[in-house]
């Protein structure tokens, strides 16, 4: 696909495809738009979520991915806005709910995606959330985001 003439709204419909994909564990079709040799950042501690942290290229970024859906289901995934200066950046504005799979315990999440573009392939990728929250459903229970 030739996400150079995309409009917002298709850009949008696309982007909810993709993540909804990899909201099922299939990561194949999300990085079909990363160089090669792109980082993705997970903000956070990997003491506290193991798929925290830089990592360079598509492989180091799907096993990130694999290692966050071994602990974690993610349950609903909705985007909530995108912003696009195409083509150099992207921004989207989404919230989830996500379940951990040893305990069972659930949270609702809402987070921030940043992704910097070259030659409309996905150069750098930065997820913002709460990883401490994410890391509270270990202990079990439900977590309430605003206690």
């Amino acid at each position: 696909m030739n996400l150079e003439n995309l409009s917002r709204e298709e850009y949008l419909a696309l982007a909810r495809e993709i993540y909804g994909k990899r909201a099922r564990g299939d990561n194949e079709p999300g990085l079909v738009y990363f160089h090669d040799h792109a980082t993705y950042r997970l903000l956070g501690s990997r003491a506290l979520i193991p798929a925290a942290g830089v990592r360079v290229g598509k492989d180091e970024i799907r096993d990130a991915w694999r290692a966050f859906d071994v602990d974690f289901e993610i349950v609903r995934f909705e985007i909530d806005d995108l912003v696009v200066d195409f083509p150099r950046m992207s921004y989207m504005s989404w919230h989830m709910t996500l379940r951990n799979r040893g305990t069972g315990s659930m949270v609702d999440l809402e987070g921030v995606d940043r992704l910097k573009w070259q030659d409309f392939k996905i150069i750098d990728w930065t997820r913002y959330f709460d990883t401490a929250l994410v890391a509270a459903l270990k202990q079990g229970g439900d977590v309430d985001p605003t206690a």
